[in-house]
C-alpha cells in the first residue's frame, strides 16, 4: 500500500493597529459600518497619486519580525504586484518580494493534546513583509458586487512559514501562537472574525520517500514528479484551519489513489458544506511581475532597530510563571494567553504570599512561605485562577480588564481558602458576588457578613456533633462497638449539617470524644 505525506505551509496576513493608513493619511478604521468613508485618491488609486509610507507601520513590522526571531535585513523595498481584480483599482498591490523587512525567524510550537501529552515542534519563519491590504469586496444574490474602499490601503503583514507542519494540528495551534503573541505586542487585535487575521495553507500530498525538505525548499528525489500545491483560503476559525486542511489532505490522497491529477490552484474552505472549493488557478511569482516601487526608495530598517524593543512574549512568561510561581504548565500556559490576564495573575500572586504572611494559621515569614510551601500554593491559586474565576468571568460576558475586584482581594480570597479559613464552596459564593460586582469587594468582609467562614467555636462544633449523635444513634453505637469506618459516615453527617463550615479534622475529634463517653 502507498503511502502518502503532507506538506504544510502557512501564511498569515495580518492587518496593523495604525491610526492611518499605509500610504496616506486616511484613519484606519477597515471595520467602521458607512463604507467609503475614508478614503482619498491614493487609497482608492487614482492617477498621478504618490504613496507616502507609514514609519509607524514599518517599525510593527519590525517589531513583529524581531518577537519571532527573524534577522532584520540592511536594505529593504516596496515592490508592485500586479493582478486585476476589482478590489485592486490600481492593477497592482503595492507589497514586497525579494527583499522583505524580516527574514529566518523561528516559533517553538509547545502544547498539549489530548489525554493531556505535550507535545513540541519548530516552525521556521520564512520572512515577514508589510504591503497594502486590498478592498472589500460584497457580493449580493442579484449578481452584483460593491466595494468597500475602507479597507483599502491598511497596512498589512504577511508572515510566511516554511514547510514545516507536520499535521493539521499544528498549523491550528501555530496560528493561535502567532495571535497571542500579536495582541502581546499591540500589533494587531488579530481578529480572525472581523477579517484582522487571515490564515492561508498551502497543502501538497506526496508519495512517502518521494522529497525531502531542505532550508524550506521541497526538492524531489529518485527522479519524483511533486504534486502540486494548493492554497486554501477562506479559513476565518481555527477550527476551520484545522478542519480545511485535514479535508484537503484527505481529498488529495484519495484523488492519488484514483490516479487523478490536480493544478496548481486556490481553493476556498466552504464552512457549511465543510469542504474545499475551486477558485481559480494559483499564479506563480512571474505572473505578478513583481519589479521595484518607483515612487518608493528602497530603506534600511537596521537603522531603526536598536530603538525597538520588545516586551516579554508568552513564551518565556509561560516559564518563568512554571519556574518562579510554581504553576503547571497547563495553568500557565492558560493564565499567559492574554497579556492583561497575565498581569492581573503576577499582581495576585504578589499580594497572595503577604495575605498568608498576615494569617496567624499560615506561619513562617514571606521567603519562607514562598518557597516552602510554593507547590500547594501553586496548585491553590492555579485552579482557582484557571477553573473558577476565568470561567465565571466568560460566563459573565466580561475581560479581566472590566473585572471591578482587585487582585488584592483576589488574592485574599485564596488565602482565606488556602488557610481553611472558609471553604470551596461558600469561596465560589464570594467569587460569584465579586464577578457580579461594579465595586472593588472585600472578601472577608462577606464572609464575615454572610456568616461563610469556617466554624472555629469548639462549643458550636459541640452542639452540632451532639445534633448529629442525637439523629443517628444506631450509627453512633455501632462505632462505639468497633465499627471504625461508620465514623466516615458521621463526619459527613456534621459537614452536612454545617454546610462544611467545620474543618472535618475538628469534627473527627469531636465525634471520638462524644461517642466514647
Amino acid at each position: 500500500m502507498t503511502m502518502y505525506t503532507p506538506i504544510i505551509g502557512m501564511e498569515v496576513h495580518v492587518e496593523l493597529n495604525t491610526n492611518s493608513k499605509m500610504f496616506c493619511s486616511c484613519k484606519n478604521v477597515p471595520e467602521v459600518e458607512t463604507p467609503n468613508t475614508y478614503i482619498c485618491e491614493i487609497c482608492t488609486g487614482q492617477p498621478g497619486t504618490l504613496p507616502v509610507p507609514n514609519k509607524e507601520a514599518i517599525i510593527q513590522t519590525m517589531r513583529i519580525a524581531k518577537a519571532l526571531g527573524c534577522s532584520i535585513l540592511p536594505k529593504s523595498k516596496f515592490d508592485r504586484k500586479h493582478y486585476f481584480y476589482p478590489d485592486l483599482p490600481k492593477g497592482y498591490q503595492i507589497s514586497q518580494y525579494d527583499e522583505p523587512i524580516g527574514r529566518g525567524g523561528q516559533i517553538l510550537l509547545d502544547f498539549i493534546i489530548e489525554d493531556n501529552i505535550r507535545k513540541q515542534a519548530n516552525i521556521t519563519i520564512e520572512r515577514v513583509h508589510l504591503e497594502e491590504d486590498t478592498a472589500k469586496l460584497t457580493h449580493k444574490a442579484t449578481g452584483e458586487s460593491l466595494v468597500n474602499f475602507n479597507r483599502a490601503g491598511v497596512p498589512l503583514v504577511e508572515v510566511v512559514t516554511q514547510p514545516d507542519f507536520m499535521s493539521a494540528v499544528e498549523a491550528k495551534k501555530y496560528c493561535q501562537e502567532l495571535q497571542i503573541i500579536l495582541r502581546y505586542l499591540g500589533s494587531s487585535n488579530a481578529q480572525m472574525e472581523l477579517g484582522q487575521m487571515r490564515c492561508e495553507a498551502n497543502i501538497s500530498v506526496q508519495v512517502a520517500g518521494s522529497f525531502e525538505i531542505v532550508d524550506g525548499i521541497v526538492t524531489p528525489l529518485n527522479n519524483s514528479t511533486l504534486n502540486p500545491k494548493v492554497e486554501l483560503k477562506n479559513l476565518n476559525s481555527f477550527k476551520a484551519v484545522e478542519r480545511g486542511i485535514l479535508y484537503e489532505i484527505a481529498r488529495q490522497t484519495t484523488m492519488l489513489e484514483n490516479g487523478e491529477t490536480w493544478t496548481q490552484q486556490t481553493r476556498g474552505w466552504d464552512e457549511q458544506k465543510q469542504e474545499t472549493a475551486m477558485q481559480r488557478e494559483k499564479e506563480g511569482a512571474a505572473d505578478y511581475r513583481y519589479f521595484p516601487e518607483p515612487d518608493i526608495p528602497p530603506f534600511e530598517p537596521h537603522i531603526i532597530e536598536p530603538h525597538i524593543t520588545i516586551p516579554e512574549l508568552p513564551q518565556k512568561k509561560r516559564v518563568r510563571f512554571n519556574n518562579e510561581y510554581g504553576f503547571s504548565y497547563a495553568d500557565s500556559f492558560i493564565l499567559t494567553q492574554d497579556k492583561a490576564v497575565a498581569h492581573f495573575t503576577e499582581a495576585v500572586m504578589s499580594d497572595l504570599v503577604e495575605w498568608l504572611y498576615e494569617m496567624p494559621e499560615v506561619k513562617g515569614k514571606s521567603d519562607e512561605i514562598r518557597e516552602q510551601k510554593m507547590q500547594k500554593i501553586a496548585r491553590t491559586s492555579g485552579s482557582w485562577l484557571t477553573n473558577k474565576l476565568l470561567p465565571a468571568l466568560q460566563q459573565a460576558n466580561k475581560s479581566i480588564t472590566e473585572f471591578s475586584v482587585s487582585a488584592e482581594n483576589i488574592a485574599e480570597l485564596i488565602a482565606l481558602l488556602y488557610a481553611n479559613k472558609v471553604n470551596q464552596t461558600n469561596a465560589q459564593k464570594i467569587l460569584s458576588l465579586m464577578v457580579e460586582a461594579t465595586t472593588d469587594i472585600d472578601p472577608t468582609h462577606v464572609m464575615e457578613e454572610k456568616g461563610y467562614g469556617m466554624v472555629q467555636d469548639k462549643q458550636k462544633i459541640a452542639l452540632i456533633v451532639e445534633e448529629v449523635i442525637r439523629s443517628h444513634p444506631k450509627q453512633a453505637e455501632e462505632y462505639k462497638n468497633g465499627k471504625e469506618p461508620i465514623l466516615k459516615f458521621l463526619v459527613g453527617m456534621v459537614m452536612k449539617a454545617s454546610e462544611g463550615t467545620v474543618d472535618p479534622t475538628t469534627a473527627e475529634e469531636i465525634l471520638k470524644n462524644m461517642i466514647s463517653k
